[in-house]
């Protein structure tokens, strides 16, 4: 079992990881080298937030949102982490793509054309690191 950090004898008043830490907390799940049977807080803090909406975060990284509605959340969301670090998840395929190249190469645009649909040539350059999602269905 493992325990979110805000929990006794860690807790503070001010201990809540938001929406972008339970992003980075659950992307580490899948790729931790020992993955718990359950993550205690889960439910508690994450399914039940008031603050973010915790769907969205599942869609982000291109999860089931169902697994918002599961009796345990804390040994299911877990447990999907172990069968998506093995490959054994049967949902929709999930890929990550890095684009690299010289300021100006057009990275930005070619990302812009993939996720909108669209073809914009004033999008501006993007100054430093841009991280996106893309959901591409029926493929």
């Amino acid at each position: 079992m493992c325990r979110a950090l805000c929990d006794p004898p860690f807790a503070s008043p001010d201990c809540d990881f938001g929406e972008a830490g339970w992003r980075v907390i659950l992307h580490a799940l899948t790729t931790a080298p020992h993955i718990p049977k359950e993550v205690e807080g889960l439910q508690s803090d994450f399914v039940n937030a008031t603050d973010f909406d915790p769907a969205a975060v599942l869609r982000d990284l291109k999860w089931p949102v169902d697994l918002l509605q599961q009796p345990n959340p804390d040994t299911a969301i877990p447990q999907f982490c172990r069968e998506l670090h093995k490959g054994a998840h049967s949902g929709d395929p999930v890929a990550s793509l890095l684009l690299l190249g010289p300021g100006g190469a057009g990275k930005s645009t070619l990302l812009h054309r993939l996720t909108k649909d669209e073809f914009n040539a004033a999008i501006k350059s993007t100054d430093g690191l841009r991280i996106g999602a893309w959901l591409k269905t029926g493929v």
